[in-house]
């Protein structure tokens, strides 16, 4: 995981009641941790301490509370992401990397992402794919052929230097048209959105498909060129 996520540049982790990583994911990235209510009843079972609990407190199994510091937040207008959110943003605790904000309803995951997409400068991860928002140029590096999705949110005019279909002034809206599972053919990815914000999603795990052939077919011939304009060179 840390050849997609770098811990130093992150303050904090804050855990969902949804699916969430392996304690070998949280031992990790050795960051302080945030549990949204019920997400603490999972990490108390795999042995994970959280900083602080914070809530409505309706969720997580009293026995279990006990053992942390928690703060009750006793907002119904408001859900736990919500609450935490602000609590961490309030404490310094940005930006964060998010588990759990999948793994339950349709409808709630939809929310969570929703939500997401309000804050700045943070991440989250899911299984086998990190989530990013883009609002400004950003460079990133990931290992070539990583599958790749870019989703306006809900639109978002936008550029691409380093993949392999590249996007020029290429407008991505949800509900409409996006990019989704393309591959990443450059040590150096640009993302340049010009007009709005994109979810960017990241496969984390290699996926085998017909992307994945066409993305080694581009690098096998990149690759050829190159190895004749240096020996053409010389």
């Amino acid at each position: 995981m840390k050849q997609f996520i770098n811990p130093n540049d992150y303050k904090s982790i804050l855990v969902l009641d949804g699916a969430i990583p392996t304690k070998k994911f949280f031992d990790e990235m050795q960051l302080p941790i945030i549990s949204a209510d019920g997400a603490t009843n999972k990490l108390h079972r795999m042995g994970v301490t959280p900083h602080i609990v914070i809530g409505d407190l309706d969720s997580v199994d009293p026995e279990i509370l006990a053992n942390y510091k928690h703060e009750r937040i006793e907002d119904q207008s408001s859900s736990d992401f919500q609450k935490a959110l602000k609590y961490m943003k309030d404490n310094d605790w940005f930006p964060t990397i998010i588990c759990g904000i999948t793994g339950g309803y349709i409808d709630h995951e939809m929310n969570n992402i929703n939500i997401f997409m309000q804050t700045d400068g943070n991440i989250f991860i899911t299984d086998g794919v990190i989530g990013y928002k883009v609002q400004e140029e950003s460079k990133y590096k990931f290992p070539l052929g990583t599958k790749i999705s870019i989703i306006g949110i809900p639109e978002c005019v936008v550029s691409t230097r380093g993949l392999r279909w590249e996007l020029e002034k290429y407008t991505t809206k949800f509900p409409g048209q996006n990019s989704c599972f393309n591959r990443v053919v450059s040590e150096e990815l640009i993302v340049i959105p010009h007009d709005g914000a994109a979810l960017m999603l990241i496969y984390t795990k290699e996926i085998n498909d017909a992307g994945l052939g066409a993305c080694h077919q581009l690098l096998e011939h990149t690759t050829s060129c190159s190895e004749k304009r240096i020996g053409h060179a010389i």
